[in-house]
């Protein structure tokens, strides 16, 4: 009997049965895939094929301008001497090639003295284990830039540490220097102060015996920063106003982050003349920032001389590659 009513209901209410039943898997589908709502997360690298106008500086007086240029082509691989000596740069509607009277192409030298580099590490409670695998980015960068920079290096948690003032990496210690401070630690882990150590890295706070990244009287200004997260402990500065700051400045932010950070806000701290490396955690850092760490020993002087500039659009073009050159008013004298 229990078999015939069975029988009968599954013939008389089939439908039902169908709907119950495609009902059912609707909601084990939702509790048991929830995870396939949640984004995917997609590494990214803007370093590759970028160039970099590091900084540019303006003579009014001889009508000359100076950019200091590095770089990545389409597929990551640092820009080789032939490709810099290629380049052309146009002024408005005018372009001048390598080639001609007007533009020259040289290796940027020990004693220009044309960058100032801050490093900034996140040392909050979630970088436990692996931020030896930072400071070995960083001392990759070192390594491959030539001597012509001054540097201090910062970590943060709640608040910015200086671990080494400004200094200047000649030959001998001070580049030694500079690579002990990247791992040196963090007194205190604990919460992510990333918008307000990086505003403090920028302009310092005014209780503050050391300058800020912004005031260091060269023409390049490179704000190296590495993250595991997103802001938790701030009070002062907003992504947004970073972004302002440092888009004043001109300063090439170059944020590394982990799969925890939040890739937008890892782009509007870049600037508009940075770049963001994020990938799903620090390891993978290492080799993705390998090749540009690479380009910085290609780093190129390029003079346009005779050429009237203020007013007028001007770029750098290194094969498919085009780069706005914006000059920069920073307090170095023009060489």
């Amino acid at each position: 009997m229990k078999t015939l009513n069975i029988i009968s209901l599954t013939g008389q209410h089939s439908s039902w049965l169908v709907a119950i039943g495609f009902l059912a898997l609707l909601l084990l589908s939702s509790c048991g895939g929830s995870s396939s709502d949640d984004p995917v997360f997609t590494p990214v690298n803007t370093l590759v094929g970028k160039v970099f106008v590091l900084g540019s500086q303006y003579d009014n007086d001889n009508d000359k301008l100076i950019m200091y240029v590095t770089g990545t082509d389409p597929n990551g691989n640092p820009l080789t001497l032939a490709q810099l000596q290629a380049a052309s740069v146009t002024v408005g509607n005018t372009s001048y090639p390598s080639s001609g009277p007007e533009l020259s192409v040289t290796d940027v030298v020990e004693g220009d003295k044309i960058l100032s580099l801050s490093l900034v590490t996140d040392w909050s409670n979630s970088t436990n284990g692996e931020l030896g695998l930072v400071a070995g980015i960083y001392s990759q960068m070192l390594d491959n830039l030539p001597l012509v920079y001054d540097a201090q290096v910062m970590t943060f948690s709640d608040a910015l540490e200086i671990q080494l003032p400004w200094t200047e990496a000649f030959i001998g210690t001070g580049l030694a220097d500079i690579k002990a401070a990247v791992s040196l630690p963090h007194s205190v882990r604990n919460m992510t102060a990333l918008y307000d150590s990086m505003g403090a890295a920028l302009e310092a706070d005014p209780g503050d015996l050391t300058d800020g990244l912004i005031d260091q009287c060269r023409p390049a200004h490179m704000l190296v920063v590495f993250t595991d997260g997103n802001d938790n402990k701030s009070f002062v500065y907003s992504a947004s106003a970073l972004a302002a700051l440092a888009n004043a400045d001109k300063t090439v932010v170059i944020m590394l982050g982990t799969s925890d950070a939040i890739p937008g806000v890892l782009t509007t701290l870049a600037g508009d003349y940075g770049a963001v490396v994020q990938v799903s955690d620090i390891a993978g850092l290492v080799g993705e920032v390998h090749n540009w760490s690479a380009s910085l020993k290609s780093m190129h002087k390029l003079t346009l001389s005779g050429v009237y500039v203020p007013g007028d659009t001007v770029s750098i073009t290194i094969n498919s590659q085009t780069a706005v050159v914006d000059p920069n008013l920073h307090c170095t004298p023009i060489p």
